[in-house]
């Protein structure tokens, strides 16, 4: 008879013991998917962001390397971004930068490093290149403050800011401009 109160004893600490380490082990998982400051952040790899026009069909894409943001802040962060615009054949623009990020509540992408405008129209080809800008890609509208480079039709234009109309091929300088232009 002691031989089975000593089985008992023992089957009732190893209970005893084992819901105390899974409800130990409870608690300590709970605690390890949170961050420790409350910030989640989401991320998305070799994405594709589409954006439409009034009629509500899509008039361009973006495609970024890397798409990153958290549920604190409305901003998404873009990497090695790339915008094409896919309903209206003849907006031959594309647009390319190192980083950029949506603003939040506005249709405004902030684009910064190596931002390169290119018009891979055979017409008219040209590019622009700066280091920031800003873009409104439902109305292709850009403007900087920055230095910028226009290379059109091999001529050479310098100007310290400017902004610029893509789908009317307008551009507006802010400032002194300087050009090297070749006669053909």
């Amino acid at each position: 008879m002691s031989n089975y109160f000593l089985k008992l004893g023992l089957l009732l600490v190893f209970a005893i013991a084992s819901s105390l380490s899974y409800f130990l082990t409870i608690k300590s998982t709970e605690n390890v998917g949170a961050p420790k400051n409350g910030k989640r952040e989401f991320v998305l790899k070799n994405a594709e962001i589409y954006g439409s026009n009034n009629e509500g069909n899509f008039s361009y894409k973006i495609f970024t390397k890397k798409a990153r943001a958290n549920d604190l802040k409305q901003t998404i962060y873009l990497e090695q971004l790339q915008i094409k615009y896919i309903s209206e054949p003849e907006i031959d623009w594309q647009i390319q930068s190192d980083s950029g990020q949506v603003l939040p509540q506005t249709n405004v992408l902030a684009l910064s490093g190596n931002v390169v405008i290119e018009n891979k129209s055979e017409n008219n080809p040209s590019t622009i290149v700066t280091n920031y800008l800003e873009i409104n890609p439902s109305t292709l509208t850009i403007a900087t403050n920055r230095d910028v480079l226009i290379t059109i039709n091999n001529n050479k234009i310098q100007a310290k800011g400017f902004n610029a109309q893509l789908r009317q091929n307008k551009l507006n300088f802010s400032s002194s401009m300087t050009s090297n232009v070749i006669n053909p």
